[in-house]
């Protein structure tokens, strides 16, 4: 699964999937797997470092031999696995690959393991590197955490990074209510607890819910709480006009148009993105979810041309547009991110953010509101956009709506002192996610 996540440059998650299903692994060995994979793969640069330290030639090393060494080194850096068992298996798995790496493969874990007890190499309560090596993250990214969130706060978002994810599932209302859908929840053993905001649901035995026949028939969809706190904060008047600007598979859409219909009637939502085959699945989801008055449509928001496209100038009571990110609040779902992202991604999608909102704002009528939203915790992504926004020409027709007053009470501790949304994963808790709401006044 290691060697196939790095050859194809895929995710993790869907390569963990398929390789659990094909092996008929049970609940046990598969959660083992996936804890493995996602390790290899989130602190993938870290053990490269270890590595490199015993290796005379690394840039000769087969790349598979490579992976196997990685596993390994995981297991006796992180893991703690005992290392007799660890080298014996990497070994074995190496002299598989290529006979002849065997006998490097035990030397280079034999001096590893010896030096294992003393790893990070340093303090990571004080000390940058250590804690980059601790955590399996880029330094780049420890330093860059530390600088704009502090501390003891970066120090809390990088373990969380390490942790498992919980599950979180949003409730559809168009297929059932919510009370039948934690009945079939509990009846498959998927230990439903209800939770913030109104129709979210977390599941504590994630396996048995996600493949409960609530799940196969629609009657939830998997979205992280915080990501359901940004579609409410993005929820139309009913009867209204929304835009969902770069919806993705349309989960927000899903949601921003149930909470209209709770409130009284279905808005007419425009849900867009670039990708014309997403446009097509898109239309495809809405319609097994049994959501009303999408209008699916193929736009490009770096274009203005989309303006039109999306319904004209001044056309919609609310926009939501789900920035292209860094995913950075997301490491633990998508760990390969981890060494994949540079700062010039981050630099280059915050350019691409501010231009996708220049397009986006036009579509609000006066009156509505943008909510612009990243997955992400950086301020170049985000604060930096909307200020830069905000001083533009367009954006003088903007001021900021505090989100404080529209959210639940157990989600206004991530209330900036802008008054915008901005969550950090916590182990066990929700991702980081940030959503600013401009209000449009003239």
């Amino acid at each position: 699964m290691i060697s196939d996540v790095r050859r194809r440059n895929a995710w993790a998650g869907a390569i963990i999937a398929d390789a659990i299903a094909s092996a008929h692994l049970d609940d046990r060995d598969g959660a083992l797997a996936t804890r493995l994979v996602y390790g290899v793969v989130s602190a993938q640069g870290t053990l490269d470092e270890a590595l490199d330290r015993y290796l005379s030639r690394p840039s000769r090393v087969h790349p598979a031999v490579r992976d196997v060494l990685r596993l390994a080194a995981y297991e006796l850096l992180f893991a703690r696995t005992p290392a007799r068992a660890v080298v014996h298996e990497a070994v074995e798995s190496a002299r598989h690959i290529q006979p002849s790496s065997a006998g490097m493969t035990n030397a280079v874990l034999r001096r590893l393991a010896t030096d294992a007890p003393s790893f990070p190499w340093g303090d990571p309560r004080r000390e940058p590197d250590a804690l980059a090596r601790a955590t399996g993250h880029p330094l780049w990214l420890v330093e860059l955490l530390v600088s704009e969130i502090g501390w003891d706060a970066a120090h809390a978002f990088l373990n969380a990074s390490l942790a498992p994810a919980p599950t979180y599932l949003a409730h559809n209302p168009f297929a059932g209510s919510l009370d039948d859908l934690l009945a079939e929840l509990q009846a498959v053993g998927g230990a439903p607890e209800l939770c913030s905001p109104l129709g979210c649901v977390r599941a504590d035995v994630p396996r048995a819910a996600l493949r409960s026949p609530a799940m196969a028939r629609g009657a939830c969809v998997s979205v992280d709480a915080a990501a359901q706190v940004i579609a409410s904060l993005a929820s139309p008047p009913p009867g209204g006009v929304a835009v969902d600007c770069a919806t993705g598979r349309g989960t927000k859409t899903l949601l921003m148009q149930a909470d209209a219909v709770r409130c009284g009637s279905a808005a007419r939502i425009v849900a867009a993105d670039i990708n014309a085959s997403k446009v097509k699945r898109l239309q495809e989801r809405m319609a097994f979810l049994g959501v009303p008055g999408v209008d699916a449509r193929v736009a490009d928001l770096t274009d203005m041309r989309a303006i039109e496209t999306l319904g004209g100038q001044s056309s919609a009571d609310v926009v939501l547009l789900d920035a292209p990110c860094s995913n950075l609040g997301t490491l633990r779902r998508h760990p390969e991110r981890t060494w994949r992202i540079t700062p010039r991604d981050i630099d280059t999608l915050a350019r691409l953010g501010q231009l996708m909102l220049e397009t986006a704002s036009r579509l609000v009528r006066p009156g509505g509101f943008v909510v612009y939203s990243t997955c992400t915790v950086t301020q170049r992504e985000n604060t930096d956009v909307i200020e830069a926004f905000l001083s533009s020409e367009t954006g003088t027709r903007f001021v900021t709506s505090p989100v404080g007053e529209r959210l639940p009470e157990e989600w206004r501790h991530c209330v900036t002192s802008q008054g915008w949304f901005q969550s950090l994963p916590a182990p066990g808790g929700p991702d980081g996610h940030f959503a600013a709401m401009l209000w449009c006044v003239r």
